[in-house]
């Protein structure tokens, strides 16, 4: 005879806790909060109440008030409220009544997430027009699991001022230093009410807009704000493109994909009368997989600032989403190829689509990228690749974001061509891009929605006025008036000077025409007296009077010799490590030397002594008490020979102090490799006495400071997929030794942080395929060579300097795997890492 008995299985507090591990970014929480108040409007609408008012309060804390432990997060809506039952089943972790369809947030498991990772105590309060009190429940999750039960307080309590109707929600008491969530308030109100007003702006355009629906307001902490609109060129501008002919520079669709029946709570595939085969539920609707929305061409390009916004039932998911659209996934191999851009690191496709049947990952951080929506809507809306020569024989892509990137996939006409403000250069002969500052200009006018700059005609004019060739102006005469035609000196009706210069004769000075040999008042000649050949500074030669550079070595007339001072200082910076201030040494007859101020300068370029000879490693200048001593870093005497600076630095110190003491030469002690041993012993004896571990942590702690300057990087998203799986395993070893929760691994590929645990090897490689984004102040102080210098001089400086540091990265990386390295090696990964040091 068998028995059987229901077994309580109701979770335990515990799991609440458990929900406030999940990775979710702070403003991922507070947009969870705002998305349950934004279904309350749509729940009313759907029951045929719609709210007359939308509006969101949100008010966040600032960074003072949660350092003292102070401040709350509340999101407040004007919507039709809750009634006991509704509240329950709110904050019951993993109900939901809401279907899969036609909703923002997801209340149970995003809103206690998202509430419990803000703070330890949540507070609801709703009310109902039809009520005379509102209903209060208190969330503490230390008592809960103190406690032991699911069971929360429901109190009956007067309705708060102003809210006659509607649902608060507020969050405080955040959580304790050690603790995991504790960063994750701070991390929110550091952020500062400007920026997450832009981040709210572009989440939810299309809702502050109206597009798709009622108006509704989001306030944050009472200030209102416009919604974020994308500066694209008008529908009606478009290029032409052989083949593919007129492209307009934006394309408006919406298109149904298809019709079915699908569950309505966890949206499976259905037929009429059969329950859902995922939940057992019975309740379905036809749901239409509608992709709707437009693609366009931004009025300026740019390296970061493009890409399409995913958006569902009005809150973006993905903001400036690249990989779904510009990347092509080999079948084969899945491995993923860039299509856009490619000739230029500007992009400048953007969009907003609205793809709200697709879904969503549980903490809306993406859709589901495996989902048969997904692959349906991206088949819409850019194909299966833009290159034509991808296509099969007789294919065509006739796909929104392929048409756009036949017609603009480049820049190199600027003007009407590719559609591109541009001004005309003269002296080239044809039209350039106009100055970046202009672009930043027009786009500050455009934010502020200026007439002209607002909409597209200003942008438009300098498009269209980009090939013509400006039209001279006539010079009037300041006397008579008379218009004369350019380029004349005086007027032909007067003969007043128009162009001019003053008689050279100082006691005269009189303005005469620019042009003029002689002056018509006093007579004398404005020929000017013939100068005299001049020798050149570097290498002697004696060249012409009319020559204003040596035909010899090229150097620049009247310019210092490149190995001088003046010339040193200003291709240098002080290396305060190996600079001393008074520093004093015993001498060989027992008395101590008069104190020298020693300063050591890192060069930036080679240093050339003498025209013809090679570059030397260090080159001193000397004055009373005081030695300037200048270091070619990159010399090979460094890098091959394995001499250290400190060595070089000594050694002219020392040759200082043997020269300034010549009455003691010949006493036993007086050499300069005896001074050297002395300058070095009191200048830099912890320096030099260096070992492979000193070295070693040296080289690990320039890593780490590379790390921390690479987070927020867009390039190390992509960048993760190259690792490969030994790397991968590095670095979740990495993670696990620093005590980071592997879950965390998802929101850092976004954030770039990940990139703080891979091995040295990885971020050498993320250098190899992304140079140009390490400099300029990101990680290396250095300037990243424009296209302003020409291409060809350009990418041959960028070549160059690429390698210069790469070839560091690579000796200190190679380093850290010797266990026991030579003694050259130890001097030579000492050198990289100084070097890699200096330049951060």
């Amino acid at each position: 005879m068998s028995t059987h008995k229901l077994l309580d299985i109701q979770p335990t507090p515990n799991v609440l806790l458990a929900l406030t591990r999940t990775p979710i970014t702070p403003l991922d929480a507070l947009c969870e909060l705002i998305d349950n108040a934004l279904d309350s409007f749509r729940a009313a609408e759907a029951l045929g109440q719609p709210s007359a008012f939308r509006q969101v309060f949100v008010e966040v804390p600032g960074a003072s008030e949660v350092n003292r432990g102070d401040g709350f997060v509340r999101v407040r809506d004007s919507g039709p409220g809750l009634t006991e039952e509704q509240i329950a089943n709110a904050l019951r972790a993993g109900y939901s009544s809401k279907n899969a369809f036609d909703t923002l947030g997801l209340f149970g498991m995003g809103f206690n997430i998202a509430t419990g990772k803000l703070g330890r105590v949540t507070k609801l309060i709703s009310a109902r027009a039809e009520d005379s009190y509102a209903l209060q429940v208190t969330v503490d999750l230390p008592k809960l699991l103190e406690q032991g039960s699911f069971e929360v307080p429901a109190d009956v309590v007067a309705k708060p001022h102003g809210l006659e109707h509607g649902t608060i929600i507020e969050v405080r008491n955040w959580w304790p230093e050690g603790d995991p969530n504790n960063a994750f308030i701070r991390k929110l109100a550091s952020l500062g009410k400007n920026v997450i007003r832009q981040q709210l702006a572009r989440r939810y355009a299309t809702i502050l807009r109206g597009e798709g629906g009622s108006r509704t307001k989001i306030l944050l902490n009472n200030d209102s704000y416009p919604a974020f609109e994308h500066c694209v060129w008008d529908a009606s501008r478009f290029v032409e493109r052989a083949g593919h002919g007129r492209i307009p520079a934006r394309i408006s669709f919406d298109k149904e994909l298809t019709k079915n029946i699908r569950c309505l709570r966890d949206g499976t595939l259905m037929e009429y009368g059969q329950p859902c085969g995922r939940c057992g539920g019975s309740e379905a609707r036809e749901v239409v997989e509608r992709v709707w929305g437009w693609v366009g061409i931004q009025r300026y390009d740019d390296q970061n600032d493009y890409g399409i916004d995913l958006i569902r039932n009005g809150r973006a998911i993905r903001i400036g989403e690249k990989a779904a659209f510009f990347e092509h996934v080999d079948e084969n191999t899945k491995k993923a190829e860039k299509e856009y851009p490619v000739d230029q690191q500007y992009g400048r496709i953007v969009g907003e689509v609205h793809l709200d049947h697709v879904p969503v990952d549980f903490s809306k951080q993406d859709f589901q990228r495996t989902s048969d929506e997904w692959y349906a809507a991206m088949q819409f809306l850019r194909g299966s690749s833009l290159i034509p020569s991808k296509w099969g024989p007789g294919e065509t892509n006739p796909s929104p974001v392929s048409r756009l990137f036949q017609g603009y996939r480049k820049v190199r006409n600027f003007g009407r061509a590719d559609m591109y403000m541009g001004q005309y250069n003269p002296a080239k002969g044809k039209a350039e891009r106009i100055p970046r500052e202009i672009e930043r200009e027009y786009l500050s006018r455009f934010q502020s929605q200026e007439a002209g700059y607002y909409d597209d005609t200003k942008w438009w004019e300098l498009v269209e006025s980009a090939n013509d060739k400006p039209i001279e102006e006539l010079l009037e005469c300041p006397v008579c008036g008379f218009q004369n035609v350019p380029r004349v000196e005086t007027c032909e009706e007067c003969n007043c000077v128009l162009v001019g210069k003053n008689c050279l004769n100082s006691d005269c000075g009189a303005e005469i025409p620019k042009s003029a040999v002689s002056c018509d008042v006093c007579g004398s000649s404005q020929i000017p007296k013939v100068i005299t050949p001049w020798n050149c500074t570097f290498c002697g030669q004696t060249n012409e009077a009319s020559e204003d550079a040596c035909r010899n070595c090229a150097l620049v007339r009247g310019a210092a010799h490149p190995a001088s001072e003046e010339e040193l200082l200003t291709a240098s910076e002080e290396w305060t490590d190996l600079s001393i201030t008074g520093l004093t040494i015993s001498l060989a007859d027992g008395t101590t030397s008069s104190p020298v101020d020693v300063t050591t300068r890192m060069m930036q370029r080679p240093i050339v002594p003498r025209y013809g000879r090679e570059p030397i490693p260090v080159l001193s200048h000397k004055k009373i008490g005081k030695i300037a001593v200048f270091v070619d870093r990159m010399h090979p005497a460094f890098s091959e020979l394995g001499m250290r600076p400190e060595d070089m630095v000594a050694a002219e110190t020392a040759q200082f102090f043997y020269d300034n003491y010549s009455s003691l030469t010949g006493q036993r002690g007086h050499s300069p490799g005896v001074l050297m041993a002395e300058v070095l012993r009191r200048a830099w004896g912890d320096l030099v006495a260096e070992t492979p571990e000193s070295v070693r942590e040296e080289i690990k702690q320039v890593f780490r400071l590379i790390a921390e300057r690479l987070v927020g990087i867009p390039e190390a998203e992509d960048f993760y997929a190259d690792l490969d799986e030994k790397q991968q395993r590095a670095l979740a070893e990495g993670m696990i030794s620093s005590g980071v929760d592997l879950s965390e691994l998802n929101r850092m590929k976004q954030s770039g942080e990940y990139l703080r645990y891979c091995d040295p090897a990885a971020l050498v490689m993320f250098f190899q395929k992304f140079p140009q984004v390490w400099f300029d102040g990101q990680v290396w102080r250095d300037p990243w060579p424009s296209d302003d210098l020409g291409p060809t001089v350009a990418e041959g400086l960028r070549e160059e300097l690429s390698i210069k540091y790469l070839r560091c990265l690579e000796d200190c990386a190679s380093y850290l795997r010797y266990q026991r390295p030579e003694p050259l090696l130890v001097t030579r990964a000492r050198a990289a890492a100084d070097f890699l040091d200096s330049r951060l």
